[in-house]
């Protein structure tokens, strides 16, 4: 079947511009400024529409096994599809944890029955995501996980996260370092400075994270393994990436749009939908993301989804555990970092898309080009809808948008050429 998608304003790294779109067996036959249809091909009028290649989140927690009234694979995967992202990463913070091959290839295979969204396993640096021994990243790699992390628990032993480093090296994998120093952090629940004292909360330091940074960008000089730094949120930590980079160190991170899109003054209302852990950045850290996001400091965009059960966060802030839901917004929040900040919209999408799958080594997707496999999102900048809990497909209903109209709607998401994803139908 050959689908033809006229019309659209496309945005990706290839092209840039009005452009039709002409899909055949799953990947995209032809790109012109105009195709005809002549009744041979499935035409969708896109006219109005930005279309996007499918956005990659390469940081999601979606809790299954072990937590799954939180978050399953089938919700957090439709969650994806309805916030236009096709393929997504999910870490090993699970119970049982992703520390073995069984694990890797239960959450494949399981992910490849639903046939929703591309699931990529993040497979744990050390058994238990305890920081103790080396996890069997060998086994893990031939089983399908592409990349090692203990994200939530940082690997506090200087000497484990060498070896760890020299192993992923050998395999060809990147680590991903959750950088937190916690003995810094422990019993924080907001950043330090002028609004903690303010609102009276107990505050985590700005170099709880950028010690640990600036410890892992040593064992990468050391060691030569490639080092993404999870969710960047300070000044400080900014400061030392960009002059790694400088120096040949190989190193990439990411931030989420939770710290672009907010700051520690948000939290006046003490609303736990805005905890995350890294907290929200003070102003003056904020605007080093902006423009270290603007320089290419900053690689890659990603949501932290870290979907929670209504339960756990109607209590008091303090009680609250970190986290924010964050997959059925990508797409808005990513319009919105372009509506408020005024980042060129192609610099962003090329940070959901074509950056990802380069670094990640993800062949045929991330951008919209012939031959590419056709993922696409279908965007109405113009339309609004209402952001309520039964809006939302995932499980996790922890936003700070809920209850808000949001400007932008995905209209329709595709996947290898097929409909995955259609609000008309829901």
């Amino acid at each position: 079947m050959r689908t033809l998608i006229k019309g659209g304003q496309l945005i990706s790294h290839s092209y840039e511009g009005k452009y039709d779109i002409l899909i055949s067996n799953g990947r995209i036959e032809k790109i012109a400024k105009s195709i005809s249809s002549d009744g041979k091909y499935t035409e969708i009028d896109v006219s109005n529409c930005l279309v996007f290649p499918g956005f990659i989140d390469m940081h999601t927690h979606l809790r299954e096994p072990g937590y799954e009234y939180r978050e399953t694979l089938n919700t957090g995967l439709k969650a994806a599809l309805h916030g236009g992202v096709t393929t997504l990463a999910c870490m090993p913070n699970t119970l049982p944890p992703i520390d073995n091959k069984a694990n890797v290839s239960f959450l494949l295979g399981k992910s490849k029955r639903l046939d929703l969204a591309d699931l990529l396993v993040i497979g744990a640096i050390t058994k238990g995501r305890e920081g103790k021994e080396l996890a069997n990243m060998g086994e893990m790699k031939m089983a399908g996980a592409i990349a090692f992390s203990d994200d939530g628990s940082p690997v506090t032993n200087s000497h484990v996260m060498r070896r760890a480093m020299e192993y992923a090296k050998v395999l060809g994998l990147p680590i991903i370092s959750h950088c937190e120093t916690l003995e810094l952090s422990d019993g924080g629940h907001m950043r330090e400075g002028w609004f903690s004292t303010y609102f009276g909360i107990h505050p985590i330091p700005d170099v709880a994270e950028s010690i640990m940074v600036g410890r892992d960008i040593e064992l990468s000089y050391l060691t030569g393994e490639h080092l993404h730094v999870a969710h960047v949120s300070t000044k400080r930590s900014v400061s030392l990436i960009r002059q790694a980079k400088r120096d040949g160190i190989p190193i990439t991170c990411e931030v989420t749009f939770n710290h672009l899109l907010f700051t520690d003054e948000a939290l006046s209302d003490y609303d736990t939908n805005k905890k995350v852990n890294p907290p929200l950045p003070t102003r003056k850290d904020q605007e080093a993301l902006y423009e270290a996001l603007e320089d290419g400091t900053i690689d890659i965009l990603v949501t932290d989804h870290a979907p929670y059960a209504p339960h756990e966060k109607e209590v008091e802030f303090q009680r609250s555990p970190f986290g924010i839901s964050g997959l059925d917004l990508f797409t808005n929040m990513l319009f919105e970092v372009h509506r408020r900040l005024g980042i060129e919209m192609k610099k962003l999408v090329e940070a959901a898309t074509f950056i990802p799958a380069r670094l990640y080594h993800l062949e045929d997707r991330g951008d919209i080009k012939e031959g590419d496999l056709a993922d696409l999102v279908i965007f109405d900048p113009e339309q609004t809808w209402k952001c309520l809990p039964e809006t939302l497909y995932s499980k996790g209903k922890n936003t700070p948008f809920v209850g808000k109209e949001i400007k932008g709607k995905v209209i329709t998401t595709l996947e290898e050429g097929k409909i995955v994803y259609d609000a008309e139908k829901g």
